[in-house]
């Protein structure tokens, strides 16, 4: 999740990332044929992939893409390792809602990439992850910021810069984040389009929404060190803000927010590209159960995260 900084990010600026305990796991084994088989179990789909041709199996088109910039993915794997095994079976099983802004398909490519790596017994290289996660991540969203398969790969708390080193934060202290999703799908690639437009329309309104939102991630990194829940809330009420005057966030989204604010929340904002999706709120302990209630009552599903230290992970099955 997305504590401040999302689509600002894309133009420069800092955001700041925790990867949440929601998992997505994958597993990999050989096939005696040519073909590269993908299946997931949420939804339920199936493709097949020989010679460079996709047939949708189970799933119509929700499964082409879905699943085909996973088998993509899964053939420029086996290319990189100069693997020669005859064909491949992935079976995905996500626990990550799909188009909410959770990072679902960059979790997704991630945990792929590592069970074959692990299949044909090369070292995780986590760098090596990150970047091939990255192109499938290209596929579906056009112009990635990184953060995704980012925060999927190395886990914990992260400050992305684009094109720069990604900075890890050791917190003394660490809390609940409280997820909200209003169940609307959508589609990043879209937002971020839109996003652009509007900023290459209104170049008052983009020098004004990135200074702020330069200033709001510096000061998150700091208070989140401090462990200062409450100036965090102030922040990403802040960063809430802008991201209303880009014009991402919706009805449902505000609803949301709203009453999480009500409830007792310190803060909260969209996480991710808007449009629908999640947002994201924190409170104190004893306000926990107020905000989660206060989100099902708007209509929303809420979620009690974790932040989640360890990256991705891959074993054998014998």
């Amino acid at each position: 999740m997305i504590l401040t900084g999302e689509h600002f990010v894309v133009y420069g600026a800092p955001a700041i990332v925790s990867a949440v305990d929601i998992h997505s796991n994958t597993t990999a084994s050989k096939r005696r044929d040519q073909r590269i088989v993908v299946k997931s179990s949420s939804p339920e789909c199936t493709i097949s992939i020989k010679d460079g041709r996709c047939e949708v199996l189970r799933g119509g088109e929700i499964a082409q893409s879905l699943l085909e910039p996973i088998s993509v993915l899964a053939q420029a794997t086996l290319q990189r390792f100069g693997d020669q095994c005859n064909g491949l079976n992935l079976h995905i099983e996500s626990d990550i809602p799909v188009g909410v802004g959770l990072g679902s398909s960059a979790a997704v490519a991630v945990s792929a990439i590592a069970a074959i790596e692990r299949l044909l017994r090369k070292r995780n290289d986590l760098e090596t992850i990150r970047q091939l996660a990255f192109e499938s991540e290209r596929l579906i969203h056009k112009t990635p910021s990184g953060i995704d398969q980012t925060i999927s790969t190395f886990g914990g708390i992260i400050v992305y810069r684009k094109e720069k080193p990604f900075r890890r934060i050791n917190l003394k202290h660490t809390f609940p984040i409280i997820i909200g999703d209003t169940g609307k799908r959508r589609s990043t690639g879209e937002m971020v389009s839109k996003v652009r437009k509007l900023l290459a329309e209104r170049d008052d309104v983009a020098k004004k929404v990135m200074g702020s939102a330069q200033t709001i991630s510096r000061r998150a990194l700091l208070t989140l060190r401090r462990g200062d829940r409450r100036e965090l809330g102030e922040l990403m009420n802040q960063n809430h803000e802008l991201l209303r005057q880009i014009e991402v966030s919706t009805e449902d989204l505000e609803r949301l927010v709203s009453a999480a604010r009500e409830a007792g929340a310190f803060g909260a904002k969209l996480t991710g590209a808007g449009g629908g999706g999640c947002m994201i709120a924190v409170s104190s302990p004893n306000h926990l159960d107020d905000v989660q209630q206060a989100i099902r009552d708007s209509g929303g599903t809420p979620h009690l995260a974790r932040i989640e230290l360890r990256g991705v992970r891959s074993w054998l099955v014998t």
